[in-house]
């Protein structure tokens, strides 16, 4: 599960760099913490339904 939840936290963070297009050290914070709030809320709904 820590892998798992490390993976997805790669990849929404990643997604979401790509997409960003003015680079700043306090967006990019922003961005991170915003990826891993996401990665933990899917991993949370995944437990909760069982998958």
């Amino acid at each position: 599960m820590n892998r798992k939840l490390l993976l997805k936290i790669q990849d929404i963070f990643h997604a979401k760099l790509q997409a960003k297009t003015g680079w700043g050290r306090n967006e990019i914070m922003d961005l991170y913490r915003d990826s891993v709030n996401e990665a933990l809320v899917q991993m949370m709904d995944e437990v909760g339904s069982g998958a």
